[in-house]
């Protein structure tokens, strides 16, 4: 964490939270009631080129030990009033996974949370002094409008302000304070649109299914609902499938659009061989001939992707028919900007 050696002044904070969870961008204010120099210290192996702006100018980097006597990279300002920083740095400073954090920082975690919850994210900022008080220090964190906050909590009393997305603490006369924020990804409105779709599905065809994963929001289809046995024509029951689901994405806010044909075990035999000499063809041939539709009917072919696996990836036991059943799908991996938190 980054700390500072502060002689009783006001100091604030605004971190803003990058949709894709790659970087934070700080901007730090601090205000002092007398002229005087200040030293911001920062981890030893903290990047400079992280900062972007800083004022007043004539500030030095240097590496130096702390009056804790760590070593530390040292951002030393002129003699001032005040001084703001602007700087973004890797998210790796700032946000985990509430299954990381450390056993002494779990009494930070809001009894309404759930800490075994991998999906929830924690935002840890701290101000640490080594002499004397802040009179005033108030630190702001804004999260885009794709997460949902779950709890909050700080280590020093101070109010606690929450407006949307934004959330602000402030504090009187404290010391030091830590304060760590826990989010999720909220259940947007498109997620919602497909998992209606789907259930609305499931009444009239075999079962469609859609999930959250590593890679991406992943659709999963019987062979059937889009094909007959050995063909890679779709049917026009699965172009009326396909066309809804082309409705509810929208292709401006996702990466990649991939669509990936899977089959069971068994061998393709007698004529069908001639067309498909091997079921690694008949799956490229059936997620193209989707890609192929999807273009038909607007989606923007840079973001979409065929891709045949044949029998190499299964999911159920290729020794029963109704395994078989469920390796013969096609696959929609909708890949949004979002990165996952090393």
């Amino acid at each position: 964490m980054i700390t500072f050696l502060i002689f009783s002044y006001t100091r604030e904070d605004i971190y803003f939270v990058e949709p894709s969870l790659q970087y934070v961008v700080v901007f730090t204010v601090n205000k002092r009631g007398d002229k005087g120099g200040v030293t911001r210290y920062y981890p030893r192996n903290y990047n400079p080129n992280y900062v972007m702006y800083a004022r007043p100018f004539g500030y030095k980097w240097s590496v130096c030990k702390d009056p804790e006597n760590k070593d530390r990279m040292c951002l030393d300002f002129p003699d001032a009033y005040s001084f703001s920083v602007l700087q973004k740095d890797t998210v790796s400073i700032y946000i985990s996974k509430i299954t990381e954090l450390e056993d002494n920082e779990k009494s930070a975690i809001p009894i309404n949370v759930d800490k075994n919850d991998s999906s929830i994210y924690v935002f840890k900022a701290s101000g640490k002094i080594f002499k004397g008080l802040y009179e005033e220090l108030a630190m702001v964190v804004v999260l885009p409008l794709k997460f949902e906050i779950v709890g909050y909590y700080s280590t020093s009393q101070g109010n606690w302000r929450q407006v949307a997305n934004t959330l602000a603490y402030y504090g009187s006369n404290v010391p030091s304070n830590k304060v760590y924020v826990f989010f999720k990804v909220k259940e947007d409105t498109f997620y919602r649109e497909l998992v209606k779709l789907i259930e609305e599905e499931r009444e009239k065809r075999e079962e469609i299914t859609i999930e959250r994963t590593e890679r991406g929001l992943l659709l999963r289809l019987p062979e059937s609902v889009l094909f007959e046995s050995g063909s890679a024509e779709i049917k026009e029951s699965g172009k009326e499938l396909i066309r809804e689901i082309y409705k509810k994405i929208d292709f401006s806010n996702i990466k990649e659009l991939r669509v990936e044909g899977h089959t069971d075990s068994i061998p393709i035999i007698g004529k069908l061989a001639e067309k498909y000499p091997t079921n690694w063809e008949l799956s490229t041939a059936r997620s193209s001939a989707v890609v192929r539709y999807l273009i038909e009917l607007g989606a923007p072919k840079e973001k979409l992707a065929a891709v045949g696996y044949a029998d190499a990836r299964p999911i159920a036991t290729n020794s029963t028919i109704e395994g078989r059943a469920k390796n013969r799908r096609v696959e929609f991996i909708i890949i949004n900007e979002e990165r996952k938190v090393q």
